[in-house]
């Protein structure tokens, strides 16, 4: 079992058990909490449950050849016949390379925006909708920088905070929190969080705010290009191919999430106890049985995110060029 975190006397009261789901549309991340009373365990955080993600339709270049120019005749009967050159072929860039060699990597260290946390709390579903709006703002302002010069285009993504079930057009389900390529749209769901936040109010913002960073990260992913080369890296990929690379994405988007909050960690009150449930949330988010290994270990999720965070830089989050052991 992971190690109890630290928390506030609760006077006794026994706790619910509880699950948050996060996932994205190319599979999220899953949370399965359970608090206790007195000496009980401390939050377990269990492995995703991966959604099918959209794929985009490559741009293909014209394959028309103009026609050859006019010829003239020579004098009496001798003709002549224009040479037709080809068109040299579109060179396009592997998508493994393109991720590894991202020019998002060195965009350098992310700037402050003096996000501060809302004063709101996370108590039902009209005060969480106003939580993650406040979120959501300061990583417009956070991205628009690192996204541009990196070659990529700003868009700011859609956000839609739902409880009981959604449709999209990337799937959706229950308690399960994702974003949708095909609609540019992070769709964060809210009665796990809510129950969470009841139980104990900083961890349940801890788990909202790494969320909401965490699929904001996948439409980053998206907007630069990442995300369409996975696609297509995913496209020809066998079984345990295709789980590496989700796993590569994932740990990805929870690196660039820690990026931002580790560049807001003072205006937003990353520390003290919020730190520790910060910590202990990144430390045991990943994959455990029986679910499949699409997220990457909770040791390999712990390493990205805290190297984020202490280096604020999207350096620090590579991962298609690392190891197939650090993300495992």
């Amino acid at each position: 079992m992971p190690p109890q975190p630290p928390r506030k006397k609760s006077g006794g009261t026994a706790l619910l058990v509880v699950a948050v789901l996060a996932v994205v549309a190319a599979g999220g991340v899953f949370l399965a909490v359970k608090l206790t009373q007195g000496g009980g365990d401390g939050p377990a955080v269990a492995a995703p449950v991966a959604t099918e993600s959209a794929t985009s339709e490559p741009t293909r270049a014209p394959s028309s050849v103009p026609p050859p120019p006019p010829t003239t005749a020579a004098p009496r009967t001798t003709t002549t016949t224009a040479k037709v050159t080809p068109p040299k072929p579109v060179q396009t860039v592997n998508p493994a390379t393109y991720n590894a060699t991202h020019r998002l990597y060195k965009t350098g260290v992310m700037r402050t925006v003096n996000c501060k946390q809302a004063r709101t709390g996370l108590g039902n579903g009209s005060q969480s909708l106003a939580y993650f709006k406040a979120i959501k703002a300061c990583l417009d302002r956070a991205w628009p920088t690192q996204v541009a010069v990196s070659g990529g285009r700003f868009r700011s993504p859609g956000l839609v905070v739902w409880g009981g079930s959604v449709t999209t057009p990337c799937g959706g389900g229950v308690g399960r929190s994702f974003y949708c390529p095909t609609t540019h749209t992070i769709y964060m769901e809210s009665p796990s969080i809510i129950s969470f936040y009841k139980q104990n109010p900083t961890f349940g913002r801890m788990v909202g705010t790494f969320t909401m960073a965490h699929e904001y990260a996948h439409a980053v992913q998206w907007m630069t290009g990442l995300g369409e080369a996975y696609t297509k890296l995913r496209y020809d990929a066998s079984a345990a191919g295709a789980l590496q690379l989700s796993r590569r994405l994932e740990l990805q988007a929870s690196c660039l999430g820690n990026v931002f909050l580790g560049a807001n960690r003072n205006s937003y009150g990353i520390t003290g106890y919020a730190y520790q449930m910060w910590l202990y949330d990144v430390n045991n988010s990943g994959d455990r049985p029986p679910y499949p290994r699409d997220h990457g270990s909770t040791t390999n999720h712990g390493a990205w995110s805290r190297a984020a965070f202490q280096s604020r830089n999207p350096a620090s989050c590579n991962t298609w060029s690392a190891s197939p052991a650090r993300v495992s």
